[in-house]
């Protein structure tokens, strides 16, 4: 039988041998080098927005015009309570607010109107709201000029001024007319990019849902007992003016007495007869610039 004595190891051998064991086994498991050392550098933001005032102004189209076209402008103003939130203030007017090609075809080729929600009219609009801003990001561009990008969403609500379109623009009595549908409450959601130019100078893409509804009551102030009786009585013998009208009614914004106000009340009674509780979603692009100060 042989017998086998354990020697100790020495305190710089059993370094050494555990010092190439850690090595071998970082080897093994792809640990990087340790003599590597990252630093993960976080830049702060050469400029600040909280605290400051922002005037923006927009040029809007609309990107759904399936029956419905809108173009226009808006201006917005907006202090940054902090570095990514800000209240707004803005207003919206466009001045083309009609029906597309499509509602008018329809109209004129087959007698068929789209329902009120679907011909609603979006004539202008005042909103207040809320932007949050929580991306916020830059580029290298053009061999060491940083571009400083931001991703914002907004919330707002105001209210509305419609209209609907009566006639169509191909009718040689009436041509393109409207009627006039009031104010109604509406609100909007949207989401865009910013691109810092300068310290205070901003170009803006944006997506902006704007929501209202589209039921309707009355149509220049008439509700549908009213245009029912102005179109009889445009429509008699001898045209005249409607009696017996509620108040509000505003039966010369039909047009003069005769065909005009017969046609147009009658187009006026054709949708206020189906009134519909949808709600409108027009989403516009806008494009514009904004001014920090």
């Amino acid at each position: 039988m042989t017998l086998y004595k354990q020697t100790p190891c020495s305190p710089c051998l059993c370094g050494a041998l555990l010092l190439f064991a850690a090595s071998a086994a970082a080897q093994e498991v792809g640990l990087p080098d340790p003599d590597v050392v990252r630093i993960h550098v976080l830049e702060k933001r050469p400029f600040t927005e909280a605290g400051r005032w922002e005037l923006s102004f927009f040029g809007a189209a609309q990107v759904n015009p399936k029956f419905t076209v809108h173009a226009g402008f808006s201006a917005e103003v907006a202090y940054h309570i902090r570095e990514n939130l800000a209240a707004q203030l803005g207003a919206s007017f466009f001045p083309i607010a009609q029906q597309s090609t499509l509602s008018e075809e329809l109209l004129t080729k087959a007698n068929e109107a789209p329902d009120s929600a679907e011909a609603f009219l979006l004539q202008g609009d005042v909103v207040g709201g809320l932007e949050l801003m929580p991306i916020y990001g830059k580029l290298n561009v053009f061999d060491g000029k940083i571009l400083r990008l931001g991703v914002y969403l907004n919330a707002a609500l105001g209210v509305a001024k419609t209209r609907l379109q009566l006639r169509p623009s191909t009718d040689p009595r009436t041509g393109r007319s409207y009627g006039d549908t009031g104010f109604r409450p509406m609100a909007s959601l949207g989401a865009g990019l910013r691109v810092f130019v300068t310290e205070r100078f901003t170009v803006r893409l944006e997506l902006r849902d704007l929501a209202y509804s589209g039921y309707v009551s009355q149509v220049n102030g008439c509700n549908l007992s009213d245009v029912q009786k102005i179109e009889q009585a445009e429509g008699a013998e001898i045209p005249s003016r409607a009696t017996g009208l509620s108040g509000g009614c505003n039966e010369s914004a039909f047009g003069p007495v005769g065909e005009v106000a017969k046609l147009n009340s009658s187009a006026a009674r054709d949708l206020l007869s189906k009134p519909t509780a949808e709600v409108i979603n027009n989403i516009a692009f806008q494009g514009g610039v904004s001014w920090l100060f």
